[in-house]
C-alpha cells in the first residue's frame, strides 16, 4: 500500500478552530494564569482592571440586559474570543450583530433536562472564553463546581437575571434610561451601574444603548 498523502497549506476558513489551535489557547491562557478580557472604552470604567477578569462571575440585572450583555462582550468576540449563550432561545442574534458582536465566535446551546445543566455549562467553561446563561439550574454544590472550574480555566461567566446558587462577583445593572425619538426610536441614554465585593462604591457611566447606529456608543459632555 501506498503512504498516504499530506494535504498542507489548505485555506484558513474564517471563525474555525481546529484541535490543535484549542489546545494551545487552552494551554496558554492556563499557563498565563488570570487576566482581563478587553471591553469597549465606554465600559472600561466601570472595573478596576479596565475589563472583565477571567474566572470571575459577573451578573447583568434589570431592563436592557440583553443589550448591556451584547455590548458587554463584543469586542472581545472580535479580538478572538468565543462567546456561548446557555439556555437563552429569546436572544435577539440580529441585535447581537448590531451590537458588533463576532456572530462566527457564537454558540448557542438549550439544555433539555434541568439534570443536564451542570454538566453542559461545565463542559462550556472548560473551553469558552465567556459564557452567558439566565436563570441558572443547578444546586449549590454545582454552582461551587462550575465556579471552580471557571477560576481554573479562566473563563468568564456572566449570569442574567436572577443568580440561582452563584455568588457573583460584580454585577451590572441599568439604573436609568431616556429613549430618543424622530419618527420613530433612534436611540436610548442610558446609565450603567457597576456593583460588588471588588468595586468601589458608585461606579457608573453614561452610555447610548445602542446608538443611533444599533451599537453601543458614548454619551456626549
Amino acid at each position: 500500500m501506498g503512504q498516504a498523502r499530506v494535504h498542507r497549506g489548505l485555506p484558513r476558513i474564517e471563525g474555525t478552530e481546529t484541535a490543535a489551535a484549542l489546545a494551545e489557547r487552552l494551554a496558554t491562557r492556563a499557563s498565563t494564569g488570570a487576566g482581563v478580557v478587553p471591553v469597549h472604552e465606554v465600559l472600561a470604567g466601570l472595573f478596576p482592571s479596565g475589563g472583565l477578569e477571567r474566572g470571575q462571575i459577573y451578573g447583568i440585572r434589570g431592563g436592557a440586559s440583553m443589550s448591556l450583555l451584547y455590548a458587554l462582550v463584543a469586542d472581545a468576540t472580535r479580538d478572538g474570543a468565543w462567546f456561548a449563550m446557555v439556555d437563552m432561545p429569546r436572544a435577539g442574534l440580529v441585535a447581537a450583530e448590531q451590537y458588533g458582536v463576532a456572530m462566527h465566535r457564537l454558540l448557542c446551546a438549550g439544555v433539555g433536562e434541568d439534570s443536564a445543566w451542570g454538566s453542559v455549562v461545565g463542559a462550556l467553561v472548560d473551553g469558552i472564553d465567556l459564557v452567558a446563561t439566565a436563570s441558572p439550574r443547578c444546586t449549590p454544590a454545582e454552582s461551587r463546581r462550575i465556579a471552580a472550574r471557571a477560576r481554573a480555566s479562566g473563563t468568564v461567566l456572566i449570569v442574567v437575571g436572577a443568580p440561582g446558587g452563584f455568588e457573583i462577583d460584580a454585577t451590572l445593572s441599568v439604573v436609568a434610561q431616556r429613549w430618543q425619538f424622530d419618527a420613530h426610536a433612534v436611540s436610548r441614554e442610558v446609565t450603567v451601574q457597576c456593583s460588588g465585593r471588588r468595586i468601589h462604591p458608585g461606579r457608573s457611566t453614561a452610555a447610548h444603548l445602542p446608538d443611533p447606529h444599533g451599537r453601543l456608543g458614548p454619551v456626549p459632555p
